[in-house]
């Protein structure tokens, strides 16, 4: 018993004698990478629920201002017509789907992230080009 160090060991702290029983734990393989991958993927997943639902409160709360005596007045001139609603409503879910489309691919391996930064760098060139164009539409 006493050469089994997993058994029972005694061990000396402060004057008194302590038993310590140690076992081996039934799982041996612990896999913290696969753990980690679900929690940034879910916490993604929750920033861009919220994100999204915030965007979509600005179409109720845009028509609400604020005057310079600091009181909240309803201006109906800022309030978004059918048309507006309809193509602000296509913009959020349109993000959003491109969003949760990139999160979750993401994380389905290596040929997921590849793509997502393949997508990335596309979305970064387009925009690039777009601001130049308009830019070049603008200036003329």
């Amino acid at each position: 018993m006493a050469n089994d160090l997993f058994c029972c060991m005694q061990k000396h702290h402060g004057g008194k004698y302590m038993r310590v029983n140690f076992k081996r734990s039934a799982q041996t393989d612990v896999n913290m990478k696969k753990k980690q991958r679900r929690t940034l993927q879910s916490t993604l997943n929750t920033i861009g629920i919220l994100m999204f639902i915030g965007i979509l409160i600005r179409w109720w709360t845009v028509p609400f201002a604020v005057s310079k005596d600091l009181r909240i007045y309803y201006n109906q001139g800022f309030q978004m017509t059918l048309n507006e609603c309809k193509e602000f409503l296509a913009f959020v879910l349109c993000a959003a789907s491109v969003y949760f489309s990139l999160v979750n691919v993401y994380f389905l391996g290596k040929t997921g992230r590849r793509l997502v930064y393949t997508v990335l760098v596309l979305f970064a060139v387009f925009s690039l080009y777009m601001m130049l164009t308009l830019l070049a539409v603008a200036t003329h």
